[in-house]
């Protein structure tokens, strides 16, 4: 089995090559590398076994991924964020769940911090309290093991066994190409965050399953590779109103969406104030919040 994997770069580069790095020393016989460079920033000299695909202005993290996809031939994909880390068995176990489960479109691994910590990247499909219980929320810190909390991220509540959820972070996603090939490649409206519950929302639409892999686990630095995180904040909930406009209710005279609207701009100046006072909100708007 070939695996394509495909990493995003801007300003990150020492956390590119570091995720590289621990792709090679899986020791994997058969995998294709490409980064996709949205930097202006000159890229430093790679190993010649990776492929670099250089954009000439940041294209966002859909489309640089989509460019990667297009470029790339092998079965599944795994687009994965450049601070993360893969461990040993990391393809091998891959390729064991994939072969076995013909019916999985899309699968994200156990995602763990810098500090072993669990990362809830295995979620439900997003409603009016995924605005509340978001996976680093004050909510869902201060009552990690509610019911409520639990019903949003299945990953607290099983991590023993692979489990069918409905959408899985996309710091680390292994896709199939066929399932690519029947719900199309990611939607280039999301410049960044909720293109991965977009990508898993077709695919269990189209009859694909999605499933949380417990047994595969990576590191995630997260917020390393963030550069500015009031435009992080911007780019997310302008996203989340994006899905919602795609998937949501707008009721008559599009009433709900004003007031989804409305929510998410108080949300976001709330987030805005918080991190221009020097709180630390990095955590939550790393990467892609993945």
């Amino acid at each position: 089995m070939k695996f394509s994997v495909l990493i995003v770069n801007y300003a990150s580069w020492p956390l590119t090559l570091r995720c590289i790095a621990s792709l090679q020393q899986t020791r994997y016989g058969d995998f294709e590398t490409f980064v996709v460079d949205n930097d202006s920033v000159e890229p430093p000299e790679l190993p010649s076994w990776v492929r670099l695909i250089r954009n000439e202005e940041n294209v966002g993290f859909a489309r640089a991924h989509n460019r990667g996809i297009a470029a790339s031939n092998g079965d599944p994909v795994v687009l994965i964020n450049p601070d993360t880390l893969v461990k040993g068995d990391f393809f091998k176990h891959l390729e064991e769940f994939v072969t076995d489960n013909p019916r999985v479109g899309i699968a994200g691994p156990r995602i763990l911090d810098s500090e072993g910590g669990l990362q809830l990247s295995a979620r439900r499909e997003i409603s009016a309290l995924s605005g509340f219980l978001g996976r680093t929320s004050l909510l869902t810190r201060l009552f990690p093991k509610s019911s409520l909390v639990k019903s949003q991220f299945p990953a607290v509540t099983d991590q023993s066994r692979p489990t069918s959820v409905d959408w899985v972070s996309g710091a680390c996603m292994v896709v199939r190409r066929e399932t690519l090939r029947d719900i199309g490649p990611l939607d280039e409206r999301f410049f960044m965050y909720f293109e991965d519950a977009d990508l898993c929302r077709r695919a269990r639409a189209a009859g694909w399953l999605v499933y949380y892999l417990p047994h595969v686990e990576i590191v995630h630095q997260t917020g390393a590779s963030s550069r500015s995180r009031p435009k992080a904040i911007w780019l997310l909930h302008k996203s989340a109103f994006l899905y919602h406009r795609k998937y949501g209710t707008h009721g008559p005279f599009g009433v709900y969406s004003a007031a989804v609207l409305a929510g998410l701009t108080l949300r976001a100046l709330a987030k805005l104030g918080t991190s221009l006072f020097g709180n630390n909100v990095q955590q939550e708007y790393s990467g892609t919040d993945r």
